[in-house]
């Protein structure tokens, strides 16, 4: 059996809504081939300090920062989301807090004047020993300071693997919940190599297979991720001839990230759709 709902509340990709929010005030000026924030009127001047223990740091929002890495590559656009001040003074030093981390446990410094300088990142030293989401253009220097502090650049996910053996699908979505709270949102529609129907309109392929995640960033701030949740999953099916259904079929788990699972999805928009 399919519900109908008048309207679905899904967006195409969950981390879409998460940048949407992480994102917004990324952009101000253009510069060194990067948009930037420019300096706030309620701007901070943070000064380096020299201590014994752990060499150079800034204090930035009661958090203390040492010089981790360097750039690799370049920026993209817009991933500088907030210049918080500048350093001991100098209103051309400025700190940016990145739109990739939403941790701030990064920060990169960047004098503005200073066209052949290059950016310096500063990792929050509370991280020291642990393995960290990093943005990929963030290199470390191999400083002695860090020792084993690792990095990985794809952020964890619990995901649904599903077996697409359905007509008529424009789109798959699913909401989600963790430990009872709602993370999020997320969907996939019009994939490459999809089945267009004799009306012109893209379809899901039979055959294909696809995938829905419960990301690390929709547990942030909510759950650890560290930790195993109970992950409560809802899915909605949008057909060629635009219908939107909700399936019955309620997915319930304890999982974590790293995790997966497979599902089946069958159907057609005349019969109606199941997954499990």
């Amino acid at each position: 059996m399919i519900k109908p709902i008048k309207k679905i509340r899904v967006l195409a990709v969950a981390m879409a809504l998460c940048a949407a929010t992480l994102f917004n005030g990324c952009a101000a000026l253009q510069m060194f081939g990067e948009r930037a924030p420019d300096l706030p009127d309620n701007a901070q001047s943070f000064t380096k300090k020299d201590t014994d223990s752990s060499g150079i740091v800034i204090e930035v929002n009661g958090r203390k920062y040492m010089p981790f890495g360097t750039l690799s590559g370049k920026l993209g656009n817009g991933s500088m989301r907030e210049c918080l001040g500048y350093l001991d003074n100098d209103k051309n030093d400025r700190v940016y807090t990145l739109c990739e981390d939403p941790y701030d446990n990064y920060l990169v410094t960047k004098n503005v004047n200073g066209i052949m300088e290059q950016p310096m990142f500063w990792r929050d030293f509370a991280t020291y020993g642990q393995d960290i989401f990093t943005p990929e253009y963030i290199v470390s220097k191999d400083d002695v300071y860090w020792g084993r502090s690792g990095c990985y650049h794809e952020m964890k996910e619990f995901r649904i693997l599903i077996d697409v053996e359905a007509d008529d699908v424009k789109e798959l979505s699913m909401e989600y919940k963790g430990n009872g709270r709602d993370l999020g949102v997320c969907g996939v529609k019009n994939a490459v190599g999809g089945l267009k129907n004799p009306d012109g309109k893209l379809a899901l392929k039979r055959g294909e297979k696809v995938s829905l995640s419960i990301t690390e960033l929709s547990l942030y701030g909510k759950l650890d991720k560290e930790k195993p949740f109970d992950a409560e999953c809802v899915f909605f099916v949008e057909s060629v001839d635009g219908n939107n259904t909700q399936l019955d079929y309620v997915y319930k788990g304890n999982v974590k990230l790293g995790d997966s699972d497979k599902l089946t999805l069958t159907g057609n928009a005349k019969d109606g759709y199941k997954i499990g």
